[in-house]
């Protein structure tokens, strides 16, 4: 995973899914009020996010994710953390 930046185009993708094809995804769309998702769309991005990244989100967390922009961050910091951490 090369950080930020791939976090952040993938999580664009997956967006993709829940939001009209023609509307522009910016980094700083809010997911529910700029790009009009409901909870459920909400659970499901998670959801996708999560198998896709191999993560898991806390439930703490949802609460920190807003913008298409706080996903990436929240994804990369997740990334990065399994990255560095022992194994076995």
């Amino acid at each position: 995973m090369s950080g930020f930046d791939e976090s952040l185009r993938i999580t664009t993708e997956l967006l993709r899914r829940h939001v009209d094809e023609a509307r522009p995804i910016r980094p700083s769309d809010h997911i529910q009020n700029d790009l009009g998702l409901d909870s459920l769309s909400v659970m499901e991005l998670v959801s996708d996010v999560e198998t896709r990244f191999g993560v898991n989100i806390p439930s703490e967390m949802f609460e920190r994710i807003g913008t298409v922009e706080d996903v990436a961050r929240l994804v990369s910091s997740l990334t990065c953390r399994l990255q560095s951490a022992p194994s076995g």
